[in-house]
């Protein structure tokens, strides 16, 4: 294997367990799926997490997915707290 395709691989690890540990971190703070949430005085449910390694979301930054009366978006653990 090339040095490029092992830096590559390295990436994809680093950053899938760093979703990892994001979800275990959200799921400690007690926000597992189906838990009601809120964002500032909205009022929503997680219902799955973020697992995308890039793009202009990534669950690095924004793990959480969070169903709300204004549509299904991506948040960050510090952004919800459990309702």
């Amino acid at each position: 294997m090339n040095r490029e395709a092992h830096s590559a691989i390295d990436s994809t690890d680093n950053a899938a367990m760093a979703i990892g540990k994001l979800v275990h971190a959200a799921m400690f703070r007690g926000l597992a799926i189906g838990r009601q949430v809120k964002i500032g005085r909205v009022r929503g449910i997680v219902i799955g997490y973020n697992i995308a390694q890039g793009g202009e979301y990534p669950g690095t930054r924004f793990p959480l997915l969070v169903k709300t009366e204004l549509g299904t978006a991506k948040f960050g653990i510090d952004e919800v707290m459990p309702a």
